[in-house]
């Protein structure tokens, strides 16, 4: 295990529906904020993985082929993370799964900057997408990811967790 005692934030249950005209970064972050993370019983957004800060959606420019660009970063709990490939592999699999992408946008998702030892090569590998369409058609892996996809149950106030 690489982080045996992660920060837990508590996070408000009350999540009320969000409206028909949700923006494209709520939308997604609703979406992601509840993947639970591959190490710990907590989602991204309680181990402070992802926050709705994380999502930027960049409009394309006129003429342009590429109607615009869904930017995600993701920040690992620790900077030695040895799950923060699958974190990422998650973060793209409910998104197709749950066809957030509209047409003509493309999904590019990072490790933030400076939080894990091999950022760069993670991000590059996010990247690559013939790599992770033949991760996400991985039996094994993607049972791995289906786990961490399915419903996390939330922390309640009394809960006991290090905060």
């Amino acid at each position: 295990m690489d982080n045996p005692f992660p920060q837990v934030r508590l996070c408000d249950e009350r999540r009320p529906e969000l409206p028909s005209n949700a923006s494209l970064e709520e939308k997604i972050f609703e979406a992601i904020r509840d993947i639970r993370d591959p190490e710990h019983p907590y989602t991204l957004e309680q181990l402070s993985v992802v926050d709705p800060n994380s999502i930027v959606v960049v409009q394309g420019s006129k003429g342009s082929r590429l109607k615009g660009l869904v930017k995600i970063e993701f920040t690992p709990t620790v900077p030695h993370c040895s799950l923060a490939s699958l974190i990422g592999l998650c973060i793209v699999a409910r998104i197709r799964d749950e066809n957030l992408l509209p047409p003509g946008y493309k999904l590019d998702i990072k490790v933030c900057d400076n939080t894990h030892e091999s950022d760069e090569e993670i991000t590059k590998q996010l990247r690559d997408k013939e790599r992770v369409f033949a991760a996400l058609e991985n039996n094994k892996l993607r049972q791995v990811i289906d786990d961490c996809l399915s419903t996390c149950k939330p922390l309640h106030k009394d809960d006991d967790v290090a905060t």
